[in-house]
């Protein structure tokens, strides 16, 4: 994938790294709409993703000053309005305040883990937390793996599947690390204990 900007690269990694996201489109099929003075306009969304249920959302990825000078929010419920259903089902404004680095951070470590992904690893990080109640620290999760390095690809794998959760305020802004707590979904943890079996 290509994309046009630094923002629009960090957007795609942090829809490349949710696990609902079927496929995921640059500059789809431009749409055509009418401005408020009757002018015959066309605008091209800079991402389209396909999620697992179907729904097709359109983003148009922009700063957030630049939305705010050219009124890229009103050009984009004019098309929600008149021909989004030509190309998707909804249409969202990215800007740096939903892609924040936290965000990114999170989902390149999910991107990675998922290229480095070793069974074994995760299996055993698996067993670790099957041992778990309420909330532990990162760091001391690793800690009681055999290998903390090896674990932490692991543990980044069992974030990205749902096993483990992050616990924070505002999860939009916080980048997860050693002090981080987390929690064990034991109905994830459950289902994917049976993938070892």
């Amino acid at each position: 994938m290509i994309a046009e900007s630094l923002l629009e690269a960090k957007a795609m990694t942090v829809l490349l790294a949710r696990r609902d996201v079927r496929e995921l489109w640059e500059q789809p099929k431009a749409v055509w709409y009418v401005d408020h003075e009757r002018v015959k306009r066309k605008h091209t969304f800079d991402l389209l993703a396909v999620f697992d249920d179907g729904c097709r959302v359109a983003y148009a990825v922009k700063p957030f000053w630049r939305v705010r000078r050219t009124r890229l929010d009103v050009e984009i419920e004019l098309i929600r309005r008149q021909s989004l259903a030509r190309i998707a089902d909804k249409a969202v404004i990215l800007t740096e305040r939903q892609i924040s680095r936290a965000r990114v951070y999170n989902a390149e470590n999910v991107l990675r883990a998922r290229r480095m992904r070793n069974e074994e690893d995760c299996a055993r990080l698996l067993r670790i937390a099957s041992t778990i109640e309420g909330l532990v620290r990162v760091h001391d999760l690793l800690k009681a793996a055999l290998d903390p390095g090896l674990a932490r690809t692991a543990f980044w794998c069992l974030i990205d599947e749902g096993v483990l959760e992050p616990v924070a305020r505002d999860s939009l802004h916080t980048r997860i690390g050693g002090h981080t707590y987390v929690r064990v979904n034991h109905d994830v943890l459950a289902a994917a204990q049976g993938d070892f079996r």
